[in-house]
């Protein structure tokens, strides 16, 4: 199915009914029974249209009217949310037909994905009820839509605060996940969308309306399985050179593919067959949502890389030969310093105890933060440097007094944000103790820091993979450029 125009009602809805809500809801729950949920998160979010609820047992439930069906409702409905029984569903959807109300998200499950046959010709039957209706269905067997702009939402507590990000799952887990813990990282969602057995809509149909939505800039998804490949490809190649993609892609080995079969009853597809689809569309791969919201988090905050090649600021001995290992196994080049920088930096770091090739041993500079202001500048200017990763070390910078500290900090965000130069510069927090606090400062850095918009990793593998594949994402956009010249 091709994106229909009217859907737009169902991503900004003004009237929505809920069929399927318990009699037992009552105002002011944080959560409730059943489809009241649906409800509450839509209350929590601050949604201005309105809600019928829809249950023949009842005439008023959570202090609205309840209407015993939706064809009584008096006003056109531009969302039906549906969590009935699945023997339910076949009724309820012939009722939205009769009532014209063809934008439907089922949370309804208990289809192909049981693999018991009755519940397989159950599929059937509601497939060709859809069809003949004419009905948009988001799902079965999935949470639908969180749209923060519109009040839209599905889960307890989710952010009001919109953003470019949009994300496309088949998984309504990993929706709820991915919603909270992004603001971790800084993320701010336009639309997020948990699809399931995707009945009439597939991804390839969202993404058809996230490759032109105004709001939207970058695009993660989830997968299990897609109905038409090839149009897939085709899509994720022509968006991807405007809007980033960011595919996780489940289900590729053995136990993976047993997994989705009982998740959203889909066919999960070859390892290989995929490995060729990222290499002919130049979508960035990642294997969790910890790195989909890492690479998010860096298309949004990291600027463009020049190269590939990297230097690492922080304590050396072992880590700094550890370091270099990580960097080169995660796709990064990690170059010595011109012999320039090499002198200017010896004017002010002692060489006993130290190193300044790539990567930089010189750890003490946190505790002085002229000599942090003079190495970073150095090194970023140096001219066999692309980007830069700064590993403040906080037993160092809390070695000082808590004035320095809060200088050093604050210089960092300064640079990250606003380096002259053009060149990427994230942090990664790292410490040698085991004090309570100092691991609580750390988290706690990085959690703040992303929410203004400074890119912090939990560790150098993190920063590193990342910092690879936004070169590379921007490395594939200008061989395509070169190709069509």
């Amino acid at each position: 199915m091709a994106w229909d125009p009217a859907l737009e009602a169902a991503f900004h809805p003004k009237v929505v009914a809920m069929v399927g809500i318990s009699s037992d809801a009552r105002p002011g729950m944080r959560r409730g029974p059943g489809g009241a949920n649906f409800i509450i998160s839509y209350e929590q979010l601050g949604f201005k249209g309105r809600i019928h609820p829809v249950n023949p047992k009842a005439t008023e439930i959570m202090g609205r009217k309840a209407y015993p069906n939706v064809a009584s409702i008096p006003e056109p409905i531009d969302l039906v949310v549906v969590s009935v029984p699945a023997q339910a569903l076949p009724e309820v959807l012939e009722d939205c037909i009769a009532a014209n109300a063809r934008n439907i998200h089922v949370f309804t499950a208990g289809f192909e994905e049981t693999g018991e046959a009755e519940r397989i010709e159950l599929g059937h039957r509601v497939r060709e009820i859809a069809e003949r209706g004419g009905l948009r269905i988001i799902g079965p067997n999935c949470m639908g839509l969180y749209i923060p702009s519109g009040g839209v939402g599905s889960f307890d507590r989710l952010p009001q605060e919109s953003g470019p990000v949009a994300f496309v799952s088949q998984s309504g887990g990993h929706l709820n996940w991915f919603s909270h813990y992004g603001q971790n990282y800084g993320i701010r969602f336009s639309k997020a969308i948990s699809f399931g057995n995707a009945y009439v809509l597939d991804s390839t149909d969202y993404l058809e309306y996230f490759a032109t939505d105004p709001e939207t800039g970058i695009i993660c998804m989830y997968l299990e399985g897609v109905k038409d490949g090839r149009k897939l490809l085709q899509q994720v190649r022509t968006i991807n050179r405007v809007k980033p993609i960011v595919l996780w892609k489940a289900g590729l080995t053995e136990d993976g593919t047993r997994a989705v079969a009982s998740h959203t009853a889909s066919l999960a597809g070859q390892e290989g067959i995929w490995r060729g689809f990222f290499t002919q569309t130049g979508a960035v791969p990642v294997q969790s949502l910890e790195e989909m919201a890492e690479m998010a988090m860096t298309f949004l905050y990291v600027k463009q890389p020049p190269g590939k090649r990297v230097s690492v600021i922080g304590l050396g001995g072992g880590t700094s030969v550890a370091s270099a290992d990580v960097c080169n196994r995660e796709g990064l080049d990690v170059p010595a310093l011109t012999e320039e920088t090499q002198a200017e930096l010896k004017k002010f770091i002692p060489i006993a105890g130290s190193s300044v090739r790539n990567p930089l041993d010189t750890g003490l500079v946190f505790r002085n933060i002229n000599d942090l202001q003079r190495e970073v500048e150095l090194v970023t200017t140096d001219p066999n440097i692309d980007m830069l990763i700064i590993r403040p070390h906080l037993d160092m910078v809390s070695a000082g007094d808590s004035e320095d500290a809060s200088k050093v900090i604050d210089y960092l965000i300064d640079i990250c944000r606003n380096n002259p130069h053009g060149k990427p510069v994230v942090l990664v927090f790292h410490s040698f103790s085991n004090d309570p606090k100092e691991l609580e400062v750390r988290l706690r850095l990085q959690v703040e820091l992303p929410g203004q918009g400074i890119p912090v990793y939990s560790s150098l593998n993190a920063a590193c993979r990342a910092l690879f594949r936004l070169y590379e994402y921007h490395r594939f956009q200008k061989a395509l450029t070169t190709e069509n010249l």
